[in-house]
């Protein structure tokens, strides 16, 4: 029989009813009568035995004292502080009827990443399609994102077009700040944004950066300053870009035409390009070049540029190998 710790032993009694001992014994490789010996007087499902928030942080205190956790378990771990009791105990359920391997491949494997593209948002316009955005957020986070990535125009700006002011029903810097800040949706993962030409509409006419503002009141919304950035997330590469001007003849032109001025040495995983309200997939120079629509509805700029303005999104899950050959999986989603 098995001498098993306090952590093993806890494990054990996580296990939902339904599993037998054979496979519980399987998942941890050890001897099912051991598992019989300490499954025996405990009986309960994964929720009962940790009850949510505060067991969990209970347990990482006496880890982290007994210096017995990695610097990513720990990691894993703080994440936590970031969900309320529901969602801890939902967690909880998933880990009880899946095997750890199988989670960690998921979740946390470095070289792959399962996030969320969007952008043109347009914070402040009447337009704005608020409801969706939240409706959005809530329904990557039950996809088990990692991230979201924003491609620019968080917010609608000032003097972008004539008419403008007519159309927003948050007016100037501080009414788009304040509604961007109250209102943007905040499911305690991190959004990255890249500023467009909408967002930097502020810095032309007065000097006023309002991307950096946004950044320091919200701390999961994080900029990545305008136009053009490079982000890195488990060894995967994104990079973003905010174009201009209207549509090509072609949907995809402008996507093939920006991808091809790469060089070699800086190709991306993933390039994500927006200003335009396309939604596209399209394998370039073994690149992964996307376009989603915006979550605007019809207005005056939607009827100036042809926009088609479907509201929708990309959830992206990629997997890359020392090699860098890649395997992704690309769902788009309309509202």
């Amino acid at each position: 029989m098995w001498k098993l710790n306090d952590e093993q032993i806890k494990r054990i009694q996580t296990y939902h009813e339904d599993f037998s001992n054979n496979e519980i014994a399987r998942d941890m490789g050890i001897n099912r009568k051991t598992v019989a010996k300490y499954r025996a007087p405990v009986q309960q499902e994964a929720s009962d035995v940790l009850s949510g928030k505060e067991e969990a942080m209970l347990f990482r205190k006496e880890a982290e004292k007994l210096n017995q956790l990695s610097k990513q378990e720990k990691n894993k771990l703080s994440l936590l502080e970031h969900y309320s009791d529901k969602d801890i105990k939902e967690m909880l359920d998933y880990i009880a009827h899946n095997k750890k391997k199988e989670i960690d491949e998921v979740l946390w494997e470095p070289w792959h990443l399962r996030f969320a593209l969007i952008w043109d948002t347009h914070i402040g316009a009447k337009e704005c399609a608020l409801d969706e955005l939240h409706k959005f957020y809530d329904e990557a986070k039950s996809e088990w994102v990692e991230a979201f990535v924003h491609c620019g125009d968080l917010v609608d700006g000032c003097w972008v077009y004539k008419g403008q002011q007519f159309e927003q029903s948050e007016k100037g810097f501080d009414e788009q700040v304040d509604k961007v800040v109250k209102d943007y949706p905040n499911v305690w993962v991190p959004t990255y944004f890249i500023g467009g030409n909408h967002d930097e509409s502020y810095l032309k006419s007065s000097w006023a950066d309002i991307t950096r503002m946004i950044d320091g009141l919200r701390d999961d919304l994080i900029n990545l300053w305008y136009y053009d950035a490079t982000l890195n997330l488990n060894w995967i590469t994104i990079q973003l870009q905010h174009w201009g001007g209207g549509n090509s003849y072609s949907k995809d032109y402008k996507l093939q035409r920006y991808i091809d001025s790469i060089p070699a040495w800086e190709e991306p995983d993933i390039f994500g390009l927006g200003h335009y309200h396309q939604a596209i997939h399209s394998l370039h120079r073994w690149i992964h070049g996307f376009m989603p629509w915006a979550f605007l509805k019809k207005n005056l700029l939607a009827k100036r540029f042809r926009f088609p303005n479907v509201i929708g999104w990309w959830l992206i899950d990629i997997t890359k190998d020392e090699h860098g050959n890649k395997k992704l999986t690309a769902t788009f989603l309309n509202l």
